[in-house]
């Protein structure tokens, strides 16, 4: 509630993983060297957004770039399956 408060907003209307990676703390130079990425928390950072649409601080949940095999694996353990996969072409 806090961050909605500092964007002067009552909720977001769509929250999205926009890649389905993680990378060491630090600054991010691109590309991203495969020395820098580490294991990515799908499951916890999903979690973590469903109870954001649960509490009302975002009206809908998805995803940015997720093939379909990550896709696959959020959707075995999702409990609200994600309302967009954006894709960039």
């Amino acid at each position: 509630r806090d961050r909605c408060r500092t964007l002067q907003l009552e909720y977001i209307d769509l929250f999205l993983i926009h890649w389905p990676i993680a990378t060491k703390p630090g600054k991010v130079v691109y590309p991203i060297e495969v020395s820098e990425i580490v294991e990515f928390d799908m499951k916890g950072v999903w979690g973590s957004m469903e109870e954001c649409q649960r509490l009302g601080l975002t009206k809908a949940i998805g995803v940015s770039n997720f093939s379909i095999k990550k896709l696959e694996k959020l959707l075995s353990f999702a409990t609200i399956p994600p309302a967009v996969n954006q894709v960039i072409s």
